[in-house]
């Protein structure tokens, strides 16, 4: 018996772009999807190169050019490095995604470890 709340209706999609976005269609479906719906598209832009990141401009080759001029690139992507600036890309992006501190001395209300040891873990297109 879990005595957690049931999680409320999404508010947020997070695009986690590295070379393998956009290899076929049911990427692009579920960001157009995400947008009818009016959630906030967060990217995540892959640029360690053993998680499978590249150069920015290779989305403007694989994106849709529908999403492109849409929009979807008009909001900057969050940039997750690699080292020891990972944590640090990693919790931008969990703030991004709606994780704040609760006070100056109180944790987070999305904690940023369970987050990073969840994103830690990606290794496909979109989650």
């Amino acid at each position: 018996v879990s005595t957690a709340e049931a999680p409320g209706p999404a508010t947020r999609m997070l695009l986690y772009l590295n070379e393998d976005s956009f290899s076929d269609e049911r990427l692009a479906e579920q960001v157009k999807q995400a947008r009818k719906d009016k959630l906030k598209v967060v990217m995540a832009h892959e640029n360690d190169l053993d998680r499978g990141g590249c150069l920015f401009a290779k989305f403007f080759e694989t994106t849709p050019q529908e999403l492109i001029e849409g929009g979807l690139y008009s909001d900057l992507a969050r940039s997750c490095f690699s080292g020891v600036h990972r944590e640090v890309s990693l919790m931008l992006l969990a703030k991004e995604l709606g994780a704040t501190r609760q006070g100056a001395s109180a944790g987070w209300t999305a904690s940023p470890a369970a987050f990073l040891s969840a994103v830690k873990g990606i290794t496909c297109c979109s989650v």
